[in-house]
């Protein structure tokens, strides 16, 4: 069981490294420069967004530069969400550390809860190391490019060099070559490559973190409720209806800290994958390194969709293992607590939502690929009809 306390620490560490990075994880007491940390990090992604959105507009006609100029629109657009989606709600996030991170430290502290809360957290530790070390692979491999031709254009005295942007953008305004401000927007693009890496790891580890500790919540009620007797079944049942009472109003925060990243996350990487295949089918020959990176793209846009619908499924099967465990309690001839018994038993089961509009469950992670699908089929009609 120590290990297993390691392993959260462990876990735990990890998401305050990459929020605190960002600014996302604070305090009261936390300098302002922390809180505008966020700030400035997006500030980096709005040139660049502007580029690649003129450079879409600008070849909207030619099919293969608009879904690339469309793949990094995407991407900036999606950091921005996530981004946003933290500065709008940044006291429901607060109020969720401080809710959820004393308790569950307190449950630890118990030996038997701790065994009971503590399962599959070698899996959820995993996740943000995967996620992170994913992105940072297709980051790099992405932005390599340009630094490789500054490299081979001093080592043959190429003069002056020619720094060669990142992405497919296409200015509003005028930047001449070797400039300046050719320059300023070089270094900007690398800026805004690094926001995305470190934004987006963020965000959706701290999504994994706070449903292991709902789950885990979930778990020690479940145990409480299948241990009392007839002595404490007063004290236990109270405990875990003010329990799941504040759980239900922590999933309201996280529904509306989460809803529009996870609406957007689903709707944009079937995008991405629709044209990382229709790219992939229409080319003569495939480089290993392109393909390398393109599966690598591929894996870690549904490794996103995955975890977020793989960690709703894990909340809601635990609820309703909740009550299940409520009904097999030993309540039957005790006429004292079968109104309490039944009135818990009516409540709706945690069940994570986007606005009213699909649960967050693997079935969402189906409807990912059956969407992804039907892009690609649509996209190749119109390529017929042309």
């Amino acid at each position: 069981m120590i290990a297993e306390k390691l392993e959260y620490v462990q876990f735990q560490n990890i998401i305050v490294r990459l929020l605190s990075i960002v600014g996302l994880w604070t305090k009261q007491n936390s300098s302002l420069l922390s809180r505008l940390r966020i700030h400035i990090y997006l500030t980096f992604l709005v040139v660049p967004t502007f580029g690649t959105i003129n450079y879409l507009v600008a070849n909207i006609s030619n099919i293969n530069l608009a879904i690339n100029s469309l793949c990094s629109l995407l991407a900036f657009s999606t950091v921005i969400i996530k981004g946003m989606s933290f500065i709008i709600n940044r006291k429901d996030v607060d109020e969720l550390h401080t809710i959820l991170d004393p308790y569950f430290y307190e449950l630890m502290k118990n030996p038997e809860m701790s065994k009971q809360v503590l399962n599959k957290i070698s899996t959820f530790r995993r996740l943000p190391k995967l996620i992170t070390a994913m992105l940072m692979t297709g980051s790099i491999s992405y932005a390599i490019g340009p630094i490789v031709s500054i490299i081979h254009q001093i080592r043959h005295k190429l003069y002056p060099i020619d720094f060669n942007f990142i992405y497919l953008t296409l200015y509003p305004w005028e930047i001449p070559r070797n400039s300046l401000i050719h320059f300023l927007h070089f270094i900007n693009e690398y800026l805004s490559t690094s926001t995305i890496v470190l934004i987006s790891p963020a965000v959706d580890s701290l999504y994994t973190y706070y449903m292991f500790q709902t789950i885990g919540i979930l778990r020690e009620m479940s145990y409480r409720i299948s241990m009392f007797d007839e002595k404490n079944c007063d004290f236990e049942i109270r405990e875990c209806v003010n329990k799941y009472e504040i759980l239900v109003r922590c999933m309201k925060k996280i529904q509306k800290v989460y809803g529009a990243i996870i609406l957007w996350t689903m709707n944009t990487n079937a995008i991405v994958l629709c044209i990382v295949m229709y790219q992939l089918s229409h080319a003569k020959s495939i480089p290993f390194f392109a393909l390398s990176l393109c599966v690598a793209y591929v894996c870690l846009k549904l490794t996103q969709v995955f975890i977020y619908a793989w960690s709703g499924s894990l909340l809601t099967t635990e609820s309703e293992r909740f009550r299940e465990t409520i009904y097999a309690s030993r309540w039957l001839g005790n006429t004292r607590l079968k109104a309490s018994i039944i009135i818990m038993l009516c409540q709706r089961p945690l069940i994570l939502t986007v606005y009213n509009l699909l649960y967050v469950t693997i079935d969402m992670f189906m409807k990912v690929v059956n969407t992804t699908i039907s892009y690609y089929l649509l996209l190749k009609t119109f390529e017929q009809g042309a």
